[in-house]
């Protein structure tokens, strides 16, 4: 029996969401719309990566040194990153990332000084032009992200002081869970700013990377309609933008999320006044949900008996030996249920001794016992790096990918996390 708490990231799912994706975006004529999926999302996703994805979002050092670790391919990698130093972009260079983009004048500067320190003396003037680092100006939306269209015009228009760099495109992402709406808003600020380059300067991109921040449906149970209808809507409007120019699409949330579920086991129950808590040996600390509020919203819920459990190689990704799981979303029961006198109301608790540790408020299940396993759906995206794991030195996840090819792999195994929050030892 595998001890909890623990994530499975299935990457048949992830390559399924990405096939999904990619047949929406193709054009006709057979015009590729270049996927990348921002790694930003989970990390662990890397380990095996479909095919369909044509690059990675990279945003820091140290997800860099992942993508070295397992060997990503250096042209699949665009460098990104609001916060870069000097040192970063030698190592990103160094590895030969294909695309770095700039978030400043002073990333410009800086990726051209590493660029021009590269150079052998006395290159001819076509090596010269053929070492230069090609990057994308990000503009940005309105935060501390990316640069105003004055910054970009100042960067294109003075290419002797960034003599190390070749300025292929911009980038622009302005966050998550957008509407159509707002997917249009964004396109013609895209335009507007692309059409001002070309009057101004002659600029004409050979990347325009776009970020669409597709909704991500955590809490509703025809999620799987309602994604497919907001990709679809959204392609539509995608595909005629790139008759225009030549636009790629990133993403992280909309790739990732549906692959991943969290494992955790009821530990104690009890009630007090009117409430039944479950208290898990998980928690918040492990499990984030975009868009959760004071946990009233209900994920995607399964109860399974803890005894005898084990994850089984199977093309369904979670099975219990002598028992079919119950499932719960969005306080429907499924029709597996047994009758109403076997339910009860839940609000299911981690580990953390704070009151903020509740992980659902409100939520119909069969009557739960100690040691019932407790999965969460739709978490394949952000639980496992964002939420604060840190926190109360609790250990951190196990974790594993699931394919049917492969099976269960055991990508990370518990860590202290008192190892890491214990000062330094004398």
């Amino acid at each position: 029996m595998r001890q909890t708490p623990y994530y499975v990231f299935d990457t048949d799912e992830f390559a399924k969401r990405a096939a999904m994706i990619r047949a929406a975006l193709d054009c006709k004529g057979g015009r590729r719309i270049p996927l990348c999926f921002s790694i930003k999302a989970n990390p662990f996703l890397l380990h095996r990566l479909p095919e369909g994805l044509d690059h990675v979002e990279v945003c820091s050092p140290g997800e860099l040194e992942i993508c070295i670790a397992l060997g990503v391919k250096p042209e699949c990698i665009i460098y990104s990153g609001v916060m870069k130093e000097k040192c970063d972009i030698e190592r990103a260079v160094s590895y030969g990332a294909g695309i770095l983009t700039c978030e400043s004048i002073r990333h410009a500067t800086l990726i051209s000084e590493v660029m021009l320190e590269c150079m052998p003396e006395g290159a001819h003037e076509a090596e010269f032009a053929e070492m230069k680092a090609q990057v994308i100006l990000r503009l940005t939306s309105g935060n501390q992200f990316g640069m105003s269209l004055d910054d970009i015009e100042y960067i294109i228009s003075h290419p002797d002081e960034f003599k190390g760099i070749t300025v292929i495109g911009i980038h622009y992402y302005s966050g998550t869970q957008k509407s159509l709406r707002k997917i249009n808003k964004d396109l013609e600020k895209i335009k507007s700013a692309l059409t001002g380059l070309k009057e101004k300067y002659g600029f004409e991109p050979q990347l325009v990377e776009y970020g669409p921040g597709l909704c991500v449906e955590y809490f509703e149970e025809d999620w799987q309609e309602k994604e497919k209808q907001s990709l679809d809507e959204a392609a539509e409007v995608l595909r005629e933008f790139a008759v225009e120019y030549p636009l790629g699409i990133e993403m992280g949330r909309f790739l990732a999320a549906s692959c991943g579920k969290y494992y955790t086991q009821v530990k104690d129950l009890k009630s007090t006044g009117d409430a039944n808590y479950a208290i898990l040996d998980g928690g918040i600390h492990h499990l984030n949900y975009f868009g959760q509020r004071m946990a009233m919203q209900v994920p995607p819920i399964k109860v399974f008996d803890g005894i005898e459990w084990e994850l089984e190689k199977s093309s369904d990704v979670c099975r219990v030996r002598g028992m079919v799981g119950y499932e719960c979303m969005n306080d429907i029961i499924n029709k597996n249920m047994q009758k109403a006198n076997d339910c009860e109301d839940y609000t299911l608790c981690g580990s953390l001794c704070t009151v903020a540790d509740v992980m659902v408020r409100e939520v119909v299940l069969p009557r739960l016992e100690i040691d019932n396993i407790i999965e969460f759906g739709h978490c394949g995206a952000y639980s496992v790096t964002e939420a604060p794991a840190l926190f109360l030195s609790r250990q951190l996840p196990a974790i594993y990918a699931y394919s049917k090819e492969y099976g269960y792999e055991c990508l990370r195994e518990h860590i202290p996390a008192a190892e890491i929050n214990l000062a330094g030892k004398k």
